[in-house]
């Protein structure tokens, strides 16, 4: 049996509620202490850290303007497309940028290509912007644009639709700046296994329709911490797409790596977690009974020695058959070799995996990874998210579980 996007929230909704009985009712949203100052945190929260003077979020303009235009005739825009726009190549591009003379670059993307803009300089902090925007067809729509962190702004963009046009727009408020612009071209493919360069650091590209995309961005995503393999994109993104497919509501993935591959925050010298390193690792939000999917609270927490964790019997809200569908998406690569989630939250995931597979949505194969006690496993700080990890061996995982996993050495989130 299958359905499609129309009939899942209600065949969801009917199973999360028959499966929890009266704690299945939706009660208010429970406070978010997950989140500080709208950051996702993986550590107990530092009082001295949330207040640090030190810039940890990106701009609080929206990171996409959603597509609305008519059917594309053509992703690659007329010359000029912006005005005062210049052509630019792959490699280090010096810049002049002053309040009225911003630096504009225009790239042409095929649709194998990931490209990244990456901007250095010496001087200020929220006065310099950088700005991705892509050609729709009949107008340059903003994708996303960042004016956080010390010394750099990185962007990325991936269209694999067709040919496209891409800018990168670098303003500042400073009276001038010289910066460089990197633009680096790597080829990239959608699909649910990498077959080579695993290992590559990427940052996760912009996405260019979170309806279709199936992931988005919120105004506390850190785009320099949002480096991981290429393995682990392709499997965020082909889950996401997977959630797209079904109609429901694009993830939120938060930190992956740095741009160097070390724990995010390490570049203002307040690391955020105990790993995240070299791209292994990502946050991800999840999905609610009442078909958002938010970073927030999805039972009642509470304090304890080794971090926040949930009451025992307050879960709520939290919908296991949803969340089951990705996570599973992801799972069926082979690769993943463990992931965090709130002990309160598994076990109505695994139901939920169990509802999924008499559905259709989740191959029958991978519900017994759902209770392995690996592919979901306790840590303190993750009623609000699942934290997913993949090997770093140069093994090639099976498209769909075999019985056999990666062995790994356990790292705390």
């Amino acid at each position: 049996m299958r359905f499609d996007g129309s009939d899942r929230h209600w065949v969801l909704a009917v199973l999360s509620l028959s499966l929890a009985g009266c704690d299945g009712v939706v009660m208010g949203d429970p406070l978010d202490v997950g989140v500080v100052d709208g950051r996702a945190v993986d550590a107990p929260i530092d009082p001295r850290l949330d207040a640090s003077p030190l810039l940890l979020t990106d701009a609080s303009r929206d990171a996409f303007v959603p597509l609305d235009a008519p059917a594309l005739v053509t992703g690659v825009a007329p010359r000029p497309g912006i005005e005062g726009e210049i052509d630019a190549s792959d490699g280090a591009l010096p810049l002049h940028v002053t309040p009225s003379s911003p630096g504009l670059v225009r790239i042409e993307a095929a649709p194998d290509e990931h490209v990244t803009f990456f901007l250095t300089f010496t001087e200020g902090l929220r006065t310099i912007e950088l700005e991705v925007l892509r050609w729709d067809g009949e107008r340059a729509v903003s994708l996303g644009l960042t004016d956080a962190g010390p010394g750099l702004r990185t962007l990325a963009a991936f269209d694999p639709s067709g040919p496209r046009t891409f800018w990168a727009r670098v303003t500042t408020e400073l009276p001038s700046l010289d910066a460089t612009l990197t633009i680096t071209r790597v080829p990239f493919d959608d699909g649910p296994m990498c077959l080579e360069d695993c290992a590559h650091l990427l940052q996760m590209p912009l996405p260019n329709d979170p309806a279709l995309d199936g992931y988005t961005t919120r105004s506390s995503t850190v785009f320099r911490y949002q480096y991981g393999r290429r393995d682990l994109l392709m499997y965020v993104r082909h889950a996401a797409q997977r959630v797209a497919g079904l109609g429901m509501a694009p993830l939120i993935p938060e930190d992956f790596s740095q741009w160097d591959g070390m724990t995010p925050g390490t570049d203002v010298g307040a690391p955020r977690h105990s790993s995240h390193q070299r791209g292994k690792d990502v946050d991800i939000s999840l999905h609610g009974l009442d078909g958002m999917n938010e970073w927030r609270s999805y039972c009642t927490p509470e304090a304890t020695a080794d971090g926040r964790e949930c009451v025992p019997g307050t879960i709520t809200n939290y919908d296991g058959t949803a969340n089951a569908i990705w996570f599973g998406d992801i799972f069926a690569s082979g690769r993943v070799t463990m992931c965090f989630l709130d002990r309160e939250l598994i076990p109505t995931t695994v139901t939920g995996a169990e509802e999924a597979s008499l559905v259709g949505e989740l191959d029958e194969t991978l519900v017994p990874l759902f209770d392995d006690g690996v592919h979901l496993q306790h840590w303190p700080n993750h009623d609000n998210h699942i934290h997913v990890r993949v090997s770093e061996s140069e093994s090639i995982g099976a498209l769909s579980w075999t019985g056999a996993r990666t062995e790994e050495p356990f790292e705390a989130p």
